[in-house]
This record gives structure tokens, C-alpha cells and sequence, in this order.
């Protein structure tokens, strides 16, 4: 037992460190090919910080455990959303962003809902999994636009004030390093807590929703408190956002090659498209304004309430 809370705290130390190491790059990648933030955030960043589910989904589907693998996606979505998401209110000043926040929030809602269809309809692995990466790709693709039009409309005042900036070639080492960090560190910490968990006696897909969910969830909640202490509050959106899209596209793609089986209920897809919803009114509630610290306790309360229920079902 000692030994797997070891492990665990130097998972977290690994991730703490490489997950600063990547936000501090992060906004330097920003200056120097003058992109807003907030696309750096749902892409270089996201992607950074999803690596830990990418581990754990890919090795668990090659174990064929698709329920720890599809657990894991869907619960760090709603860990995301009722935990990394109301952190980052109740810490700094999260402002909402009036333009690309809100087309990303419409982009995520359409995302989940084709991810959910998409599981629930019986087609072929190879195909599902190929149409789940290819609007991955998609979306990349889309982002970028984005930030080209950007560069020279809104986001014109916040690159003139962060200025001109270089990216060094032992800038992109770092950004190797930090991203390889995040991996070794969440693989570390996920380990850790299954094997802990073992002893409850919990399913690998009650695990997934909870236990691997919110340790695979740690940089992005890191993410969220060295971002909002930078005033990158783009970042903190821009982050969440990326990672639950890549999430449910890029991961969920590669789960759906190994299988189609859905082995989490109806209660998990409802839980998933409520914290969704809720996300995206929030949002769209805000836009433009500073979202109030009530909104991130209630947040909180959901999460409590999404972990009893989980807690009192095998």
C-alpha cells in the first residue's frame, strides 16, 4: 500500500512539473506564431494534457477493457467540466470569451452528441473509428482557420500587448520533455490508484468514471491553476474545451478500433450531457463576462453528487 502512494505522489510531482513547464511554453508558442491563446489552448495544450487518457484508454482497449477505456474518456469529461472547470472560476477571474469561446462551446456540444450517436449505432470498428479521427483532424484543421482570421481581427489587440515573441529550438525541447512528463507522471498516478483500488472491489468501468477519470483530469486541473496564475484565462477555457473534444474524437476513435461495446449505462451518457449542457450555459450565460465564484461551488456540489452515485453502484 505504501509503496502505491509513492508512486502516486510522484506521479503528481512529475505532472505539477511538466504541466508548468507546458503552460509557460505554451504562451511563448503563442508570441511567436502570433495565434491567440485560446486556439494554443485547445490544441497544443489539450493535446498535452490528454495525453495521460490517451495512455490509459490505448493500453486498456489493447487489453480489451473496454470499460476502463471508455470509463475513462467519458468521466474525465465530466471531471473536466465539475471539477478543473470550477477550480479555475474559483481561483482567478475567469472571463468568457466573446467570439471563438463561444463557437468552441457550440463545437463541443456538437461533438458530444455525434460521439454518443456514434457508440450507440452498430457499425463497423474500422469505420466508426475512422469517422471519429477524421473530424479529430477536422477540427485541427478548423482551429487553425480560426486563428489565421483571428491574427488580424479580435485577437489583433491581445498579440500587439503580448508582443513579438521566439520560439528556440531548446524551447521545443522543453515542450518535448514537458509533454513526455505529463505521460510518464499520469501513467505513474493512474497506476498507482488502480492498484489502490483494487481493493474496493469497484469495476474497472466504475474506476474509469471516477478514480482514473480524475487522475488523468490532473493536468488539465494544473493547467487550470498555472494558467489563471499567469492571467491566461484563455488557456484555462481554451484547455478544457480542446481536451474534452480531442477526448471523445481522437481517444474515443482509437477505443473504437478495438470495439464498439458500450459497457457504460445510460446514467454515465445522461451524466455526460448534462455537465455538457451545463458547460455550455454557463458559457453562453457569461459570454463576455466574468463568471461568478457561485457558479464554480454549484459545480462542485455536482461533482459530489456524480461520485456518490457512482460510489453506491458495483
Amino acid at each position: 500500500m505504501y509503496s502505491f502512494v509513492l508512486q502516486f505522489v510522484l506521479g503528481v510531482i512529475i505532472l505539477v512539473v511538466s504541466t508548468r513547464i507546458l503552460i509557460g511554453l505554451a504562451v511563448k508558442v503563442s508570441a511567436a506564431l502570433r495565434i491567440s491563446p485560446f486556439i494554443i489552448g485547445t490544441t497544443v495544450v489539450a493535446l498535452g494534457t490528454s495525453l495521460p487518457e490517451l495512455t490509459v484508454s490505448a493500453i486498456a482497449s489493447a487489453r480489451q477493457d473496454i470499460g476502463l477505456a471508455l470509463g475513462n474518456i467519458v468521466g474525465s469529461n465530466i471531471v473536466n467540466i465539475f471539477l478543473v472547470f470550477p477550480i479555475g472560476i474559483l481561483i482567478g477571474k475567469l472571463r468568457v470569451g466573446t467570439t471563438k469561446t463561444q463557437r468552441n462551446t457550440l463545437l463541443l456540444l456538437i461533438v458530444t452528441m455525434l460521439f454518443i450517436a456514434g457508440r450507440m449505432i452498430a457499425l463497423p470498428p474500422l469505420l466508426l473509428g475512422s469517422f471519429f479521427i477524421f473530424l479529430a483532424l477536422l477540427v485541427t484543421v478548423i482551429e487553425y482557420k480560426w486563428a489565421m482570421f483571428g491574427r488580424t481581427h479580435e485577437d489583433l489587440p491581445k498579440l500587439k500587448k503580448i508582443g513579438e515573441g521566439k520560439f528556440s529550438t531548446g524551447q521545443v525541447l522543453g515542450l518535448a520533455i514537458s509533454i513526455v512528463g505529463i505521460v510518464i507522471g499520469g501513467v505513474l498516478v493512474v497506476t498507482s490508484v488502480e492498484n489502490i483500488s483494487l481493493l474496493t472491489g469497484y469495476s474497472t468501468t466504475i474506476l474509469g468514471l471516477s478514480l482514473t477519470a480524475i487522475a488523468t483530469s490532473l493536468p488539465e486541473l494544473f493547467a487550470t491553476v498555472f494558467s489563471q496564475a499567469e492571467d491566461q484565462e484563455k488557456i484555462t477555457l481554451g484547455n478544457i474545451i480542446g481536451s474534452n473534444i480531442y477526448n471523445l474524437l481522437f481517444i474515443g476513435g482509437i477505443i473504437t478500433f478495438f470495439s464498439t461495446d458500450t459497457p457504460i449505462q445510460i446514467r454515465d451518457w445522461v451524466a455526460l450531457v448534462f455537465a455538457t449542457a451545463c458547460f455550455v450555459a454557463i458559457l453562453v450565460r457569461f459570454k463576455g463576462k466574468i463568471v461568478p465564484k457561485w457558479v464554480g461551488f454549484l459545480l462542485l456540489v455536482f461533482l459530489a453528487v456524480y461520485l456518490y452515485l457512482l460510489s453506491v453502484s458495483k
